[in-house]
């Protein structure tokens, strides 16, 4: 006798009903004449719906397998499956079936849509249908495997991914990587840092199909970019700076800059020069400062490259006592004065000038003037008017006249570009001026770089003379308790720069450093 009956199911939410028609109390034999021996027909275990639900239930759980186990070739599936796991990360994933259609009798086929949406990290939702196609395996519904289980347009060996869409914005060192710390001192990465602030935009987001190198996107946001800003430091000038302060047992620092845009290539310091940095410390500049006072000296008349000056090895000048370091000429030429590095001749020089010509003629070469630089605090150093005794004394770098290593540095470029200084660390972030000269004297410049390059060849440092086309100046500087600093000045191609010494008692520690920088 047959028997009908209804079932409601419940599948997503939805209430649907299937008919099944059977036999009440009768087992269902195969076909064939009466008296046959043929085995009995088994009956389905399970219905194509509830293959389907449990197939989505399981789908993207913490076990793949168990998923792709309903399926008919589980192995591949659960190797997709597990893909799309990882690439949707910790988003969650949900379907519905949406219909379960009437199942013909005798069919081994059927197909069931279901309805996905996964949640992302974001909260954003990603919607669409699939299609689950079965089949019956003996006495068992397989759900059909195919990538499109996963997503409509989805093909062999690919997978469903999610990612964020990164804000590109950075702070980018002079050769476009990004900048890391460790690669500047630690302080001056603390100031850059500090001083270009949240670079990076807002991150945005997307979603799509991946396979190899292959993506396409489904939906998703576009990052708003942030901003890209490079520090001027140079990456090989600056290890090359930082390898030849750390040589010495003294405190030492090295600032280089590019003459013709006073960027900043390179500013190092050891672990010995406590307390300061190469931006701030000021010390007794000691000859160098006979750049800023030749430029001085010139420009008011008193003397030429080739005028004839004498060079006493000691001579009372004013009321003070001045001595060159263990030599002496009756006569010679300014420009062999400056590249023996004569203090008496400076000295007598130095007396002639009015009291604002040397602060007056430092600021236009960088020195005693000031810059608002993004990146870091500077001062340059000090030279204050003066008269008698006292400018005898700045005259040669001693005194009361002090300049940082930046500010020397600052010097070399002026002589090498004949340009005002505009310092800059954070390239399109041009310091701001403050107190800084007129135009360097364009007359004397051209005597400066004659006799700043006689330094190197034939002068006070002519240990340097094989690096080809550099020029600069020595200095030694009485620093008080019997010691000197030890300071050189000068510029090759395009880097200026200054090397100081601290306590070194004279220049040969400053020598060496500048040998193992342009080396490096």
């Amino acid at each position: 006798m047959e028997r009908k009956t209804r079932r409601f199911v419940l599948i997503g939410g939805a209430l649907v009903t299937a008919t099944i028609v059977g036999v009440a109390g009768v087992l269902v034999w195969g076909g064939g004449a009466a008296g046959s021996t043929e085995q009995p027909v088994e009956p389905v275990v399970d219905s194509p719906s509830s293959v389907a639900q449990s197939f989505v239930n399981k789908l993207f759980s913490a076990d793949a397998t168990a998923a792709a186990a309903l399926t008919d070739a589980p192995e591949p599936a659960a190797k997709a499956f597990a893909a799309t796991r990882s690439g949707m990360g910790t988003s969650a994933y949900q379907a519905r079936l949406l219909v379960v259609p009437t199942l013909a009798e005798g069919a081994t086929t059927t197909e069931i849509p279901a309805s996905v949406t996964w949640t992302m990290p974001n909260s954003a939702a990603l919607k669409y249908d699939v299609k689950i196609g079965l089949q019956l395996s003996g006495t068992t519904w397989k759900v059909h495997w195919t990538p499109a289980l996963v997503h409509p347009q989805l093909t062999e060996g690919g997978s469903l991914v999610y990612r964020k869409a990164l804000a590109d914005g950075a702070l980018l060192g002079r050769d476009g990587k990004p900048l890391v710390q460790g690669s500047l001192p630690e302080g001056l990465y603390t100031t850059i840092t500090g001083a270009a602030g949240d670079l990076k935009g807002t991150d945005g987001w997307e979603v799509g199909l991946s396979n190899g190198t292959a993506f396409v996107a489904l939906d998703g946001k576009k990052p708003e970019m942030g901003e890209k800003l490079t520090v001027t430091i140079d990456p090989a000038r600056q290890a090359a700076a930082q390898a030849a302060v750390d040589a010495l047992p003294q405190g030492a620092a090295i600032v280089a800059v590019d003459p013709a845009t006073t960027e900043v290539l390179a500013v190092a310091q050891n672990k010995a020069l406590a307390g300061t940095n190469p931006f701030v410390g000021r010390y007794a500049p000691g000859s160098t400062m006979k750049i800023v006072t030749a430029a001085a000296a010139m420009e008011a008349g008193l003397v030429q490259s080739g005028t004839a000056v004498p060079c006493p090895a000691r001579a009372t000048i004013g009321t003070r006592t001045v001595n060159n370091a263990g030599f002496g000429h009756e006569s010679l030429p300014f420009h062999t004065a400056f590249a023996l590095s004569c203090n008496t001749t400076f000295g007598e020089l130095g007396l002639k000038l009015p009291a604002t010509a040397l602060p007056d003629m430092a600021k236009r070469f960088g020195l005693g003037a000031d810059w608002d630089m993004a990146g870091a605090s500077t001062n340059t150093g000090k030279v204050p008017p003066a008269t008698g005794d006292q400018q005898v004394e700045n005259s040669f770098g001693q005194g009361n006249v002090q300049a940082s290593p930046f500010g020397m540095a600052l010097v070399a470029a002026t002589v090498a570009s004949g340009r005002t200084p505009t310092p800059t660390l954070l390239r399109g972030r041009v310091g701001t001026p403050g107190d800084v000269g007129a135009a360097p004297p364009r007359a004397a410049l051209p005597a400066l770089r004659q006799m700043m390059t006689e330094v190197v060849t034939s002068g006070t440092a002519k240990q340097l003379a094989g690096f080809r086309g550099l020029a600069g100046k020595t200095g030694t500087a009485e620093a008080g308790g019997g010691t000197a600093h030890g300071w050189f000045v000068g510029y090759q191609g395009n880097v200026a720069f200054a090397v100081f010494v601290e306590n070194a008692g004279s220049s040969q520690s400053a020598l060496n450093a500048t040998a193992a920088f342009l080396k490096g």
